[in-house]
């Protein structure tokens, strides 16, 4: 079905699981193909995220902060990061950080990477070291989405 002059077709909006298998699975096969180290590819587009895993700050067995992250292709994701109001000008947040950067040593990943909203920690990744790659205006109106990395070996990347 390859054809390089223009078809006509219909573009639906569906639910369809299998419609998404055909999707999924045109992608995996792409990607094997073409990307260097393919079997990182498959690994991925079979398991997906690892398991959500978290860094947590307790205070009397309390929890007054932590990070939820997942592994994925040999990065840390994290999905949040929080500390309780009454804690936060004492450093849990940088611990936390501290934290994750560590365990991507031990498990050899190539750095962190996380979205975060202008209101919320902009500035305090900026201090930690992490690089803004990319800034959606309007994610929400009137509020800009702020996409950061942070390479664990920094001696060998140039931004």
């Amino acid at each position: 079905m390859e054809s390089k002059e223009m078809i006509e077709q219909d573009i639906i909006v569906s639910t369809n699981k299998e419609y998404e298998k055909v999707i999924r699975e045109g992608i995996k096969s792409f990607n094997n193909k073409n990307h260097p180290e393919h079997s990182i590819f498959q690994i991925y587009r079979e398991k997906g995220y690892d398991d959500p895993f978290g860094f947590y700050a307790l205070l009397d067995n309390q929890i007054i902060g932590g990070i939820i992250a997942h592994k994925k292709m040999q990065w840390l994701d994290i999905d949040i990061l929080y500390v309780n109001e009454n804690f936060r000008e004492n450093k849990i947040g940088s611990h936390l950080i501290n934290k994750a950067i560590e365990y991507c040593k031990e498990e050899e990943l190539v750095g962190i990477h996380l979205y975060t909203l202008d209101f919320q920690a902009k500035g305090f990744y900026e201090k930690k070291g992490f690089k803004l790659i990319a800034e959606i205006k309007d994610w929400p109106k009137g509020i800009t989405r702020c996409e950061f990395i942070k390479y664990i070996d920094n001696d060998n990347i140039q931004y």
